[in-house]
């Protein structure tokens, strides 16, 4: 088994951090793993995407061709990488992003899930988390690995001053679906 998840957003929103804590979450659960990441050259306000290939074998192509699971925390990043996910891919949204989608720019042939994830991470006191949010969100709904998966991610990866507001922003995530 092989999935292809992308994560994009904006610079600044947390995006190749995001890939880095859902990479390390996944290899800790047995997972081979490899992670592109492609930004603007704009240290904030371009765009962001990461793509994180896991199989239960080795991964000898790493070519990405179309996604089975996107996380997408911008309007831009939706528009510009939609295109890329397979039929009956899940496509997990902020739901601010959901709210801006014209009609026809949505897809009938994925399963979109509307995630609160800039308002959650507006509740916590720091819009820099709706990357953790969607992700434990992510998370939940899928499966593929564990909430206490994601944590030890957190613990490993952050910095200790901010485990906390991370931690938090998994529990509101997983709550969230």
């Amino acid at each position: 088994m092989q999935t292809n998840i992308m994560i994009s957003g904006t610079g600044g929103q947390g995006i190749l951090a995001a890939a880095d804590f859902l990479s390390e979450s996944l290899f800790r659960n047995g997972f081979h793993v490899v992670g592109t990441r492609s930004y603007g050259a704009e240290a904030r306000g371009g765009s962001a995407q990461s793509v994180v290939i896991a199989s239960d074998k080795e991964i000898y192509d790493i070519q990405f061709e179309a996604s089975d699971a996107m996380l997408i925390l911008s309007l831009p990043a939706y528009r510009k990488y939609i295109g890329v996910a397979k039929s009956g891919s899940l496509i997990m949204v902020d739901s601010r992003v959901m709210a801006r989608l014209k009609p026809e720019e949505t897809r009938k042939d994925v399963e979109t899930v509307a995630v609160p994830a800039a308002d959650l991470a507006e509740k916590l006191g720091n819009p820099i988390v709706a990357n953790m949010i969607i992700l434990a969100a992510y998370t939940k709904k899928t499966g593929i690995i564990t909430l206490d998966q994601l944590r030890g991610a957190v613990e490993v990866l952050m910095r200790p001053q901010f485990h906390n507001l991370n931690l938090k922003a998994i529990e509101a995530g997983a709550a969230a679906v």
